[in-house]
Formats: C-alpha cells, structure tokens, sequence
C-alpha cells in the first residue's frame, strides 16, 4: 500500500485512544498489505495472526527488574527544533508507538500509543539485527566461531555465493563482496525478492518470484568485487550469520537467542521471530518483542554485556563497537563533526561520545548513549519502510531521541 492510501485511511485509525488496547483485525490486513500504514499500525503488533513464527522464550522466575517503572512518568517537555513541546505530540509526528526512557538504569518514562501498550510485543524489524550481533559475541567467546574465517568455511552452501569468501569480520561490518540490493520500492531489488522468496510480502511485488526461503534463496545471490571492504547496508548479510551461527552451534537461530540474550537479560516475556518457508529464522528483521525487554537489550549493551554480575556478552565486544572510529569511506552525507560508522550490526553515530543506535526500517530504535548512562527503546510504524510522509523518516526519529536524551540530562 502506498503512501496515498495511507492518507484515506489514517482517520480510522488515529481517531480514538482506545486504539491503545485495541485488538479486532482491521479490515484488508493481507500478505501485499500489512508492511505499510495504516494497517501496519495493527499488524506489528499482532505478528503472530499473520507470520508463521518461532518462539524466544524468556525465563519467567528469573526476570530482571527495570527499576523505576512504576514511578516512570507517561509525558515529558522536550525541546524539538527549537520548539517547546510534548513528547506525546512529539510521537504523533512521527508515528511513534512506544517510548520508554531509561538513565542511570532508572526508568524514566513510558509513553504508548497506537495498538502497542506494555504488554504487547512489536516487529523490531533491523533491531534484530543488534540482537544477532550479540549473539555472535557470545558464540565467539565461547570458540565455536573464528571472525577470521570464511563464510564458505562454516556453510559449504554459500560456497558459491556472493559471500562465500568473506570473512566473518567482513559480514559483521557489512563489509562483504554480495551484490544485495537494499531498495525497498524497487521490486527486483534483493531485499523485496527475499521478501517475496521468504512468504514475507505477496500480492503485484511477487508475481515472478517462487517461495522457496532462504535455504534456497541466499546461495544463489551473486558476488561484486568491488564492494569487499566498503560499508553497504545489505539484509541479507545478517541472514548468512545466522546461517553460521547455526552450522557452528547445532541449534536454531531462536533458541540461541533465547538461551544466550533473552534469558539471561532477564526478559519480563518471550519474544518471537518470523520464519520463513523453509523454517528459517530471519535474523535480519524478524524479532519481536515488548518495549520493556528491547530496552533490557539497550541496557545490557550500555553496561558492557553485563546484567549483575553476569558476563553475558564481552565487555571487549561492546566497547569496540562504542569506541569504534569513524568510517572515512562512509557513503552517506553527515554533517561536519560528526564521523559515522557501522560495526557489529550497530551504528556508531559518530559523535565522540560513543553512541550508537540499533535501527530498523518504520521507525524502530534503541538509542544508547554511553556519556549520559541513557537508553532510549523506540518502536514505531511509518507508512513506508524510509518514512511514507512528509517529514517522517529517520532524520526526525533521531531529533525526537536526541531532544529526549537532553530533557532527562540537562
């Protein structure tokens, strides 16, 4: 659905608050639909009525406490743009569905609107991606991976991919030699004939591609030399590391997100992750869970993998991806000052203050800045994977996050 047919629907679904705990399915939620707004609104909340799914469980007598939760206020006046406002308008602008706020390990405030609320879960879409990233560290530290070997060593499969011969370090960095096309509006674009290979996306975008998932789909990807070593955003790469990560361990990608992340950050509930055809856990975009327990994720990376006194993720691994250096082959435009990068499926900023976002298409964020001890968990749902309105896309998400960072700091 395209932005147009956003406009005509977006009464019905913004016009009552009791859309915060609304649960009936919308009308024309559908394989070509439920991406894009209105419906997405509904849909993201509500994966597992429409998305065959895998279960993330969480160890219930074992959940870690966010303290401040109760006392969390449910609105704040930030400063966006030079403009003095509420965050709840704030939100509104940007099709924000959640906000909790969380410095000092203290919970600051929650906001929800839309059909999200506290105890529902919500598609992370590329968040996930940091998740996998995490995973990684822990099956690295134990030695049942080497960043320094190939992908082809671990998954004969992809011996004749556009991967084949990267090294783990290169897909980490997203550094690798694939020719993956990243465009979501284009329909022969990679990522959407992955989404139409996966059962992901159906409708006019599919209409020449099988449904074969990523078993099949990932090793015929072609190779292009000329990106070894250069930074090029590409789904599928995260993909190929759970590949990995499951030839190295024996176990489902879900399971090892369970047992080595979910379980032990003590998440409040079980998140999920969409599977594909094949019974392939999408790693690059497929999780999701609630707003509380995305931000436990934020809150074990800004203490250094550690939740108590438990390890869970090298304290090495994270401060190399917080004190990681700019990228001077970086190909986006960014502003003067600031060095941008990208390094174990996180982005650095670039600011010199260490922070870093997880980010996914729609609107999805955990904001984690080291030098002010602040997570920020964000979940949202633009019209369009960049934004699908005026105004709407990732500039401004991150004027909201920066502008609420400095209303609990200053």
């Amino acid at each position: 659905m395209k932005a147009c047919g956003y406009c005509t629907l977006i009464l019905l679904v913004m016009c009552s608050s009791a859309l915060a705990t609304e649960d009936n399915r919308p009308p024309g939620v559908a394989g070509d639909t439920w991406q894009f707004g209105p419906l997405n609104r509904w849909a993201y909340t509500h994966i597992r009525e429409i998305l065959p799914t895998k279960d993330i469980p969480n160890l219930s007598m074992q959940v870690q406490p966010i303290p401040g939760l109760s006392d969390a206020v449910s609105d704040l006046e930030i400063d966006l743009n030079g403009e003095s406002m509420l965050l709840s308008a704030a939100m509104k602008t940007q099709f924000v569905d959640g906000i909790l706020v969380i410095r000092n390990g203290v919970a600051i405030a929650e906001l929800y609107d839309g059909t999200l609320n506290a105890e529902r879960t919500h598609l992370m879409w590329s968040v996930s991606k940091t998740v996998t990233s995490l995973v990684t560290a822990s099956v690295e530290a134990d030695g049942l991976i080497d960043l320094n070997k190939t992908v082809a060593d671990y998954v004969p499969a992809l011996a004749n991919s556009g991967w084949a011969n990267d090294t783990l370090r290169d897909l980490l960095d997203m550094k690798d030699s694939s020719n993956w096309n990243e465009d979501y509006d284009a329909p022969d674009s990679t990522v959407r004939r992955q989404d139409c290979a996966d059962g992901l996306l159906t409708g006019p975008m599919c209409l020449d591609s099988k449904v074969i998932g990523n078993y099949l789909f990932l090793p015929d990807v072609g190779h292009d030399s000329s990106r070894k070593g250069k930074f090029a955003y590409k789904s599928g790469t995260t993909d190929v590391m759970a590949w990995i990560l499951e030839a190295a361990t024996g176990k489902r990608f879900a399971d090892l997100v369970s047992e080595r992340i979910w379980k032990p950050i003590g998440a409040e509930r079980s998140a999920g992750i969409t599977v594909d055809v094949s019974g392939f856990t999408l790693a690059s975009g497929g999780m999701f869970a609630t707003l509380r327990d995305i931000s436990r994720v934020g809150l074990l990376m800004i203490n250094r993998g550690k939740v108590g006194d438990q390890q869970v993720v090298p304290a090495a691994w994270m401060d190399d991806v917080f004190d990681h250096a700019g990228d001077p082959a970086w190909p986006f435009k960014s502003v003067p000052g600031i060095n941008p990068y990208y390094r174990s499926f996180i982005w650095g900023i670039g600011d010199g203050r260490g922070t870093v976002i997880a980010q996914g298409v729609h609107g999805q964020y955990i904001y984690v800045s080291p030098s002010t001890n602040t997570v920020i968990a964000m979940f949202s749902t633009w019209p369009n994977a960049d934004g699908g309105a005026p105004g709407v896309g990732h500039a401004g998400a991150l004027a909201i996050l920066q502008a609420v960072e400095k209303a609990v700091t200053k």
